[in-house]
């Protein structure tokens, strides 16, 4: 069987996180170890990089890797291959750039929906670019919207976000000068936006008691997101990658480094979504770093999808197969 290429226009038209999300949480729902997924690998040159990311789901039919690398240009693809669990036969190669978006979202989603209140959610969100939307997408999927409080450094990027918002949820879709207005009465606060000299947007005034945050844009040790005084103020930190975000995220080292303990309060998403977690605090935290879990997950959704509906290209190669 000669393997198939999935464009983004199909991801981009198959994709649903009514789907999506539920894949998550049944896979985030089996037990699983570090070996399953484990952290990434990250090659540097000179003037580029590449990394890597692999993950053997149980339960699922594939298994897989997303590779990227950042060229001399700062330009990138994302690919993802997927291969049988069963022969290890290669099946798919997937543009995973629209992937990476959808799965983080989903999986923030997840996080919220594990600890929110029942009812409807008034989000402030920081940042007005592709992961700040597609959060919003996502938790608009799960959750009714109330209301919704967007920054972003640049005012026409805020009041564009949320005229779109406004018109696709049917709500009053308000803008903000700082983090902290944005964040006023919000129940969920998500951080997408780092700044462009890496220096926190986001510091523990800005917090609010009942509320759950989520942090996606400090994923490398030179990336800053949020200030190490909301690591030190949330009281449970959940984390796709535990041992990833501790180590690696720059928020979290910089937490590290200037003497913050959070060892004790950081957990993994497997545990919170298979109950394992008794938390009954204030203030959570959900810091995420990505997963190839994730990116196998959603790989194999639009695998499915895109076989159905005819939208997977049937490549003119096959690859030599060793026994």
């Amino acid at each position: 069987m000669n393997p198939v290429f999935i464009g983004t226009e199909a991801i981009e038209q198959l994709m649903s996180w009514e789907a999506l999300i539920p894949a998550l949480r049944q896979a985030y729902a089996r037990p699983y170890d570090e070996r399953i997924s484990p952290p990434r690998t990250f090659a540097k040159g000179p003037d580029a990089s590449l990394r890597a990311l692999a993950a053997v789901p149980p339960g699922q039919r594939f298994m897989g890797a997303k590779v990227f690398g950042r060229g001399r240009n700062q330009g990138m693809n994302y690919l993802i291959s997927l291969a049988e669990q069963d022969t290890g036969e290669i099946r798919a190669l997937i543009d995973a750039n629209k992937i990476t978006a959808f799965r983080t979202a989903a999986t923030s989603a997840l996080f919220v929906d594990a600890l929110a209140a029942p009812g409807p959610m008034r989000l402030g969100v920081l940042g007005s670019g592709a992961e700040a939307r597609s959060h919003v997408q996502a938790m608009a999927s799960l959750r009714p919207v109330e209301s919704l409080r967007v920054y972003s450094p640049t005012p026409a990027n805020r009041e564009k976000f949320a005229a779109d918002f406004s018109a696709a949820l049917g709500i009053r879709c308000d803008t903000a000068a700082t983090p902290a207005e944005a964040l006023d009465g919000a129940s969920v606060a998500i951080a997408a936006a780092r700044s462009h000299d890496e220096s926190p947007i986001l510091h523990a005034e800005a917090l609010r008691p009942g509320m759950l945050l989520v942090s996606v844009g400090s994923t490398l040790p030179v990336q800053r997101e949020i200030d190490v005084s909301v690591i030190e103020r949330c009281d449970l930190i959940v984390s796709d990658m535990p041992d990833e975000a501790a180590h690696e995220s720059g928020d979290m080292r910089a937490a590290t480094a200037a003497g913050i303990a959070f060892g004790h309060k950081l957990h993994s998403l497997n545990a919170l979504v298979r109950g394992e977690i008794a938390h009954t605090g204030e203030l959570p935290m959900f810091k995420s770093v990505g997963s190839a879990l994730q990116d196998i997950v959603a790989a194999e959704l639009i695998f499915e999808r895109a076989i159905a509906a005819g939208l997977a290209v049937t490549l003119p190669i096959q690859f030599s197969y060793k026994q």
